[in-house]
């Protein structure tokens, strides 16, 4: 028998590890480290897998590999897109690399910018679609695939010191290496530089491995994660594991260190996650194989089908909201808001999470969630006991008000028919249906109304129906005779059908200047947004950021979210609390009968009673002394907290559209006003001329002096040209060394004489770095407006003219001709 358990037991534990297989795209080297780690470091072993590493071959097809399940796993490049659209059922877990590693290296020392290398030998793979990057590069230089002498490549540098080719499709962490061994030098030409930048290196599988297996899935794709992490953090290490277990190409040690620390600078990014990948991203490169005759006709919207579909690499965000009307309801409207935060920022997984009156506290308490919107009363809550933080305040922005409603209140309502009641003294006796006992507008707003009118609400038949909707249905069935719900509820069911105002009739009417909601109360604050204590502040700035930012006319589908502007002032809030002794200021009052009760046995003692109430006396005023300075520090406290959170919004709203290197207008803010400019010109019919402007063979500067040297260029650049320039003219950095000037009320004359000054001016700069003069020129080419539809084609047109001057020499201008 026990041979028998032993046995089992054994199976058992045999049984635990997962068998699948990983196709590599290349032979072994650092380029697939991650996986080497999270193998011989036992990740994958932790996560219950035991995983067979595949070597490339000649013969391989990746693809067919992972879809006849001969390998679970893939590693591909960007054109996997390709493979998608001809539809075969893959779809992408990660990328190793944010940048791809894909360059063109030359050795020639007369070859210094893209367009040097016509009629020059270049090596490249047979497959157009994995050069698509270098090959658009070129392209967008004016050369073409017919100006190369296109050779099959041959995967060895070699070629480049012999002669044998003037350039070579490269991996910035390989050909580099041994160039630099043989003391040659070399110049690279990176697509990224030129505004093509794809990933690099993606992990993939089946649809069938990922929706019939998505634990397993999910579990690789981590343990690779934490393997790629781990082999950046220790690339000694790493290398050597490689060299002596992995090294089929017999590389030296120092060339997997090298090809290390290239790739790191590709896999981290900014302040992206490692592995992050999102379908915003692969948009852009989907457009350039577009462009380039691979894709036609794809649905983009595949791509959310396709990249990451389970978000195995996004930090879920969770945002609670009151669910004053429900559930359902919470998700219709909300929603939309948590899908346009995914697509403005393409790290985060943000999800609506409804909360009810009666989970509120416990919720927040327990921090389920990582956001919070939420009426003024629990938010007050959640601040004082539980350390939230607002950061947002909402306004409605809807048909009724075109500039928006930052306040709400509550609206006390009856049916139209019910003749007998008609002002709050009408309530007494009557069946009142309120939403919760911590609903601010189903509730406490009307409770403190009534009271500052001298209703006793115990008179009232009070039963609370947990939605607006329900205390709305519950008045017009006659279940109940009077409603209180929040302002603009009632309108809002109207423009859906479910109610009409003519059918009911408002209790204590008020009017406010520019509300436009019935209204039976005094007006607060509207809902904030707030973070919880634990939340990292990175993810309250992003959202903050991007909320300021919303524009209704280009995203209509946030009306019902609303707008969003800086945290408002709620100390009213904390004062109506206190007057009502709600949570958080709900402190117990010891009173006199409860001293009597706790003290029986001493009630004949005249003299103790004395002392008692003496003491007691002396007690309330200590402690009322103590709440009025603690009262006092909370108001200063919000008051400044309120200031700074204004601060830092104009600090992010002015870095979100200036460049931080030139302090001029980034491309994001330029193409916002020139869209302006643009429309302004043409509702006038005047003129207006847009110039692109390109520094000449800058490149060049950076390669010989060093990248500080090129910044410097650039801010000497930038404050030359800005002396030139009327206060109504329009200057931007569109990327890199390109800038563009949109000159309003100025014919075609005007714009020449303008370009002459610039390319004199910039010809004639002296700029000093390290004891060396450096001195650049310019390219410019002019576009008058006639008959563009927008922006964009009249920027094009002086993009156009600018390849026109480059052609023709540089440090000139070139005015586009019309067709």
């Amino acid at each position: 028998m026990k041979f028998i358990l032993l046995f089992f037991l054994a199976l058992t534990l045999f049984a635990a590890d997962e068998k699948v297989s990983l196709q590599l795209m290349w032979k072994h080297q650092f380029q697939f480290a991650g996986f080497y780690i999270a193998k011989e470091k036992g990740f994958y072993k932790d996560a219950g897998l035991d995983v067979e590493i595949k070597e490339y071959e000649s013969s391989t097809d990746i693809v067919e590999e992972v879809l006849s399940q001969r390998a679970t796993y893939g590693v591909g490049r960007s054109s996997l897109l390709i493979d998608r659209a001809h539809g075969k059922k893959i779809v992408l877990l990660s990328a190793s690399f944010q940048t791809s590693p894909s360059v063109l290296i030359s050795t020639d020392e007369d070859i210094h910018t893209p367009i040097d290398l016509r009629d020059k030998k270049v090596m490249m793979t047979p497959d157009e679609v994995n050069s698509v990057s270098i090959l658009t590069m070129l392209l967008a230089n004016g050369v073409h695939i017919e100006d190369l002498q296109l050779q099959r490549h041959s995967y060895d540098y070699h070629d480049l010191l012999n002669k044998n080719t003037d350039a070579m499709a490269a991996y910035i962490s390989n050909e580099p290496y041994f160039l630099e061994q043989a003391g040659v030098k070399y110049t690279v030409f990176s697509p990224k530089e030129y505004g093509y930048d794809f990933v690099g290196d993606l992990l993939f599988t089946s649809e069938k491995e990922l929706y019939e297996h998505p634990s397993r899935a999910k579990a690789f794709n981590d343990a690779t994660n934490r393997g790629w992490i781990w082999a950046f953090e220790h690339i000694q290490e790493s290398a050597q594991l490689i060299y002596e277990k992995y090294n089929t190409q017999n590389k030296p040690l120092d060339a997997l260190i090298y090809e290390a620390n290239a790739l790191k600078k590709l896999a981290f990014v900014d302040d992206i996650p490692f592995g992050h990948i999102c379908a915003q991203r692969y948009t852009d490169i989907a457009n350039i194989y577009r462009l380039s005759g691979f894709l036609k006709d794809y649905n983009v919207s595949d791509l959310y089908a396709f990249v990451d579909p389970l978000k195995f690499n996004l930090k879920e965000v969770k945002i609670g909201v009151l669910a004053k009307r429900g559930d359902s309801i919470a998700h219709i409207r909300w929603d939309t808001l948590a899908d346009f935060l995914n697509k403005e920022l393409h790290t985060y997984n943000f999800k609506i999470i409804p909360i009810e009156f009666a989970a509120f506290e416990d919720t927040i308490k327990n921090e389920r969630v990582d956001l919070i919107i939420t009426n003024d009363m629990l938010y007050v809550l959640a601040e004082q006991k539980y350390g939230a933080s607002r950061i947002a305040t909402m306004f409605n922005k809807n048909s009724l008000s075109d500039e928006g409603v930052k306040e709400f209140g509550s609206v006390i309502f009856t049916r139209v028919q019910s003749a007998s009641i008609n002002t709050l003294e009408d309530l007494k006796h009557k069946k009142i249906a309120a939403v919760s006992q911590e609903s601010f507008g189903g509730w406490i707003m009307a409770y403190e109304t009534l009271l500052d009118n001298k209703i006793d609400t115990d008179t009232m038949q009070l039963s609370y129906y947990q939605t607006h909707d329900k205390v709305v249905d519950a008045v017009m069935s006659k279940e109940v005779e009077v409603g209180i719900v929040r302002t603009d509820m009632l309108e809002a069911m109207e423009a859906t059908g479910t109610l009409k105002l003519a059918d009911i009739k408002i209790i204590h009417p008020q009017e406010y200047k520019n509300f436009p909601y019935l209204l039976s109360t005094k007006l607060y604050p509207e809902w904030p947004l707030a973070k919880l204590a634990g939340t990292d502040d990175k993810i309250a700035r992003n959202v903050l950021s991007v909320l300021l930012d919303i524009d209704m006319k280009k995203n209509p589908e946030l009306l019902s979210c609303g707008n969003w502007s800086v945290a408002a002032d709620y100390s009213s809030v904390h004062v109506l609390l206190k007057k009502l002794k709600i949570a958080p200021y709900d402190n117990p009052h010891i009173s006199l009968e409860e001293i009597l009760d706790e003290y029986i046995v001493y009630f004949y003692l005249i003299v103790f009673l004395f002392i008692a109430v003496f003491g007691r006396y002396i007690y309330i005023n200590k402690i009322n002394k103590y709440l009025q300075n603690y009262n006092e520090q909370l108001n200063y406290n919000v008051l400044l907290r309120t200031q700074e959170l204004q601060d830092a919004n104009k600090k992010l709203k002015r870095l979100a559209q200036t460049d931080a290197l030139t302090g001029i207008a980034n491309r994001g803010h330029f193409m916002e006003h020139a869209e302006k400019y643009f429309e302004l010109a043409k509702r006038n019919k005047s003129s207006l001329q847009v110039l692109s402007l390109d520094l000449d063979l800058f490149k060049a500067v950076n390669d010989t002096y060093g990248h500080q040297a090129g910044d410097a260029v650039l801010v000497a650049f930038t404050q030359e040209i800005e002396h030139l320039l009327r206060k109504t003219d329009l200057f931007g950095r569109i990327g890199g060394e390109e800038f563009c000037i949109i000159l309003q009320e100025t014919p075609l004359e005007g714009a020449i004489v303008f370009a002459k000054r610039v390319c004199t001016a910039i010809e004639a700069m002296d700029i000093l770095h390290q004891k060396e003069m450096i001195h650049v020129t310019v390219s410019i080419g002019i576009a008058d407006l006639k008959d563009e539809k927008n922006i964009s084609e009249l920027i094009n047109k002086s993009d156009k003219a600018l390849y026109k001057a480059k052609e023709n020499g540089r440090n000139q201008y070139y005015i586009e001709k019309e067709a």
